[in-house]
């Protein structure tokens, strides 16, 4: 069963729930491994102006609420989530381009 489906199906309506994996991952170990899937090399440069003193740079979920009312758990590794998702939307461009 699905994430989704299962939220439908067990989750209190207007209540929150964290939908993800037991994975914690750093904003730029998720960009080292949307990089490694590239096709191209990608440089990396980072703008100071646009970095906030505050920003966020570990993920934690806490999926316990979630799991405990649904028993839901990811059937996919955080790698091939992004994997799918990049490939979806080389498949989507692609379509796109070549209309």
């Amino acid at each position: 069963m699905g994430a989704y489906w299962a939220a439908a199906a067990y989750c209190e309506p207007g209540e929150a729930y964290n939908i993800g994996g037991p994975t914690s991952i750093r904003v730029g170990e998720f960009l080292d491994v949307l990089i490694g899937y590239a096709s191209v090399d990608i440089p990396i440069t980072a703008d100071p102006a646009l970095l906030r003193p505050a920003d966020v740079t570990l993920q934690i979920p806490d999926i316990s609420k979630f799991f405990e009312t649904t028993q839901w758990r990811a059937k996919y590794s955080f790698e091939e989530s992004v994997e799918y998702l990049l490939d979806y939307w080389r498949e989507r461009v692609k379509s796109a381009v070549l209309g």
